[in-house]
């Protein structure tokens, strides 16, 4: 589907309410569910929950109850409404990392550059830190240095969900050609390469409040300088064309076999077709199940840590009944 026809659902759904005009002089804040939207200011503040994962970090914000054992925050957001907020305040996706054939070459995700900042309480103090400066290297233990996240957009499925509503996918420090906010370099999910943590010297307690607020940011910056990447947020340009006219040169004599297309798509729609209701089905109970267990591994992670506050609470109160003390004074 063209990703303008995405957009334009999109602005649909948001409801007559959201896209009313309100009085030029007057600054409004219009809401989601779980997201205020300033768009006088050009910001959008999203309502999040500190989970700290103890794993290495393939999200920095993803929906509650998906990826949130490898995440710094979590949200009930839905990704279609923070979408839906980033077009309000005037963005449009780029595009997700994606695969050029001809080149065999991968191209990293573009779009408008994002300043992404985290507002908590920590120790009795309101905290506005850099989204990144939430976020450490595994190895090194440095803190990951400054950078600007792309807004690449998820895109509709065959069924017409929102790919991002059904992942969780919202804001990653690796590439999902999925996900709503992306970073500009490329960087692989296999889990040897993860090279992210949380930072403990930053971060907020677990369970605590955290607002993000996401606006434009002037340019792009990656938190690798030395990678290949685009150095603007705007796609890249199309391949020229084949063709006969004066403004688009012959690029080969080679000619499509059309008819050897055909051939190949008729056996498709013949064999693979028929199974598309069996191949969808399939595809959601494996997403519904490995969320499932999901779930019960973060349930079993809490209860674990539950019992373990339990063990050393126990031996701290054996310890304190056995460790001598001083006679008292006849």
């Amino acid at each position: 589907m063209p990703r303008t026809l995405l957009w334009l659902c999109l602005m649909l759904l948001a409801g007559p309410a959201v896209w009313a005009a309100d009085p030029p002089a007057k600054a409004v804040v219009r809401k989601l569910p779980h997201l205020e939207i300033d768009v006088a200011a050009k910001t959008v503040r999203v309502e999040c929950e500190a989970v700290n994962a103890e794993a290495a970090l393939e999200f920095f914000l993803c929906a509650a109850g998906t990826q949130e054992h490898e995440t710094v925050l979590r949200s009930a957001v839905k990704a279609s409404h923070l979408h839906q907020a980033l077009l309000m305040i005037g963005l449009q996706p780029g595009e997700p990392v994606r695969y050029v054939k001809s080149t065999n070459k991968w191209l990293p995700p573009q779009g408008p550059p994002l300043q992404i900042t985290a507002e908590f309480e920590r120790d009795g103090k309101n905290m506005s830190v850099p989204a990144y400066r939430l976020m450490r290297n595994v190895k090194t233990k440095k803190e990951m240095p400054a950078l600007t996240w792309v807004f690449t957009g998820s895109r509709l499925m065959d069924d017409g969900k929102y790919a991002a509503d059904v992942t969780g996918y919202l804001i990653s420090v690796v590439n999902f050609d999925l996900t709503v906010i992306d970073i500009p370099e490329l960087a692989s999910s296999a889990n040897e390469t993860l090279e992210w943590e949380i930072n403990p010297d930053t971060i907020p307690k677990q369970g605590a409040k955290v607002w993000l607020v996401i606006e434009p940011a002037g340019k792009v910056q990656a938190p690798h300088g030395d990678n290949p990447r685009q150095s603007d947020a705007e796609p890249a340009s199309p391949p020229a064309q084949v063709g006969g006219g004066n403004d688009q040169p012959v690029l080969s004599p080679v000619k499509v076999d059309e008819q050897r297309i055909q051939e190949l798509r008729r056996h498709w729609e013949k064999l693979v077709a028929p199974h598309a209701g069996a191949l969808r089905q399939a595809a959601q109970t494996h997403y519904d199940v490995i969320n499932a267990l999901r779930r019960e591994q973060q349930r079993l992670i809490d209860e674990a840590d539950r019992i373990q506050r339990v063990i050393d609470e126990l031996q701290r109160d054996y310890q304190d009944m056995t460790t001598p003390r001083p006679a008292p004074p006849q």
